[in-house]
């Protein structure tokens, strides 16, 4: 008589994490199922709000400002004339021919930087239009960060020296005078004649033999052309009030601008350069996709990217056992159909199923009365167990099976218990002793 093989009790795998055999883990699957909506709802809320989270726009006059001095109004405005803009954040590219170059309102404090300008649209052989700054802007409002709270009128020797700083030696002898009283101005191009209006006291430039001008007014110029220059052009415009956010929806000024654009520049698109207000951006793919919002875009990738790594390592995850060479005999039969059985769902029936026809067929060997209640069964087929000392308690192992959990953990007992279930029976049934 062999050995008994004791049965694990059903509580002893109870602490067990579930584990997807050769896969993730279910708390790990729960983290990257976690992680997945999460991305997502990112994405869909960063969609929605990301406008929102950007850096808000400075109050000064450039192409995003919204304040009284900013040129966003004007740039909307190009586009839905139909003409392209391009508010520039990197040092060089995308003028040329029917692509001016607008310098609006530079600082005079970085006269390299605008010499290198005048010398890059003389090289792409594109116009230059220079938008003398007027205002200096004070500090903005505590309600609306995004406006001014109030400005002060440059003097005529700062307006002069950005001039000057452009490095053309023919606009050296450039005066600019402020008059004291609102006036009209009369431009006339092939197609209309214009008038444009202009509320505040203006800032013109004084007549010159240095300049032709472009749209004149009662003494002097509010647009001018550099006189006798070779190759591209260079255009000034004498007071911003022209065309910032403030002047531009007066009578007959988005009419004249435009008509400057495309009749005097033969413009198709025209480029803002902001970098001579402090926005500078490398250019770059790399320097794109590191900055925000992109960033975010990039960190949901990679970490995407760490998970297909992660699923496809060669070692990953709980390891698969080896597989097992094909046997021969009753008993790889019997352990298959065990397997079988566990793996379709639903271990526990399957198993009392096994255990109820096991004890019968011991006690028919037996020949115990088939009509027995099935507890006087167990009891007497205990008695014959515990006279072979097997050690085995029936009743508490049906007891087992009918607390085996749903799912792998049950699945896992199930072929041990039906395995030695299947040993009670051989011992019980290989001796031919009296039976009682």
């Amino acid at each position: 008589m062999t050995e008994p093989v004791p049965v694990p009790a059903v509580e002893e795998f109870s602490g067990i994490e579930g584990e997807l055999e050769g896969g993730f883990s279910r708390r790990a699957l729960g983290w990257i199922v976690g992680g997945t909506v999460a991305s997502f709802l990112a994405f869909v809320l960063l969609g929605v709000y990301g406008k929102d989270l950007e850096r808000r726009p400075t109050p000064e006059a450039n192409t995003f400002s919204y304040s009284a001095l900013g040129h966003h109004g004007l740039a909307s405005f190009l586009v839905s004339m139909g003409l392209g803009v391009l508010p520039r954040q990197a040092p060089a590219g995308g003028v040329g021919p029917g692509r001016p170059l607008i310098l609006a309102e530079p600082d005079a404090r970085d006269p390299e930087r605008l010499k290198a300008l005048r010398e890059e649209a003389r090289d792409r052989n594109a116009p230059l239009v220079l938008v003398l700054p007027k205002w200096s802007p004070g500090p903005a409002r505590k309600d609306r960060p995004d406006w001014l709270d109030r400005v002060s009128l440059i003097s005529s020797t700062e307006v002069e020296r950005v001039v000057r700083e452009l490095g053309d030696d023919g606009l050296r002898k450039v005066a600019v005078e402020h008059l004291d009283r609102a006036l009209r101005c009369t431009a006339t191009w092939r197609s209309s004649t214009v008038g444009i209006r202009i509320d505040v006291a203006p800032q013109l430039l004084a007549p010159s033999p240095e300049l032709d001008p472009v749209v004149s007014c009662s003494g002097g110029y509010l647009i001018a052309r550099r006189a006798g220059a070779a190759g591209p052009a260079t255009y000034l415009i004498s007071d911003p009030d022209l065309l910032n956010n403030q002047g531009l929806g007066q009578e007959g000024n988005a009419e004249a601008v435009y008509q400057f654009l495309v009749h005097d520049l033969a413009a198709t698109s025209v480029v803002f350069d902001e970098t001579i207000h402090g926005f500078n951006r490398v250019p770059g793919l790399l320097a794109e996709a590191l900055r925000f919002p992109m960033v975010l875009a990039v960190l949901q990738s990679v970490l995407l990217l760490g998970v297909v790594l992660w699923a496809g390592m060669g070692r990953f995850g709980k390891p698969l056992p080896a597989a097992a060479g094909i046997g021969a005999g009753k008993e790889v039969l019997i352990d298959n159909t065990a397997k079988l059985l566990a793996n379709g769902g639903h271990a526990a029936d399957s198993l009392l199923l096994y255990f109820r026809q096991t004890t019968r067929a011991v006690a028919a060997h037996y020949f115990l009365p088939a009509d027995l209640p099935e507890s006087e069964r167990l009891a007497r087929l205990q008695r014959l167990t515990d006279g072979h000392g097997q050690g085995l308690n029936l009743a508490a192992l049906e007891r087992g099976i009918q607390r085996l959990p749903a799912g792998r953990r049950g699945e896992e007992q199930a072929p041990r218990i039906a395995g030695r279930l299947h040993e009670w029976r051989e011992e019980m049934t290989r001796t031919n002793i009296s039976r009682k």
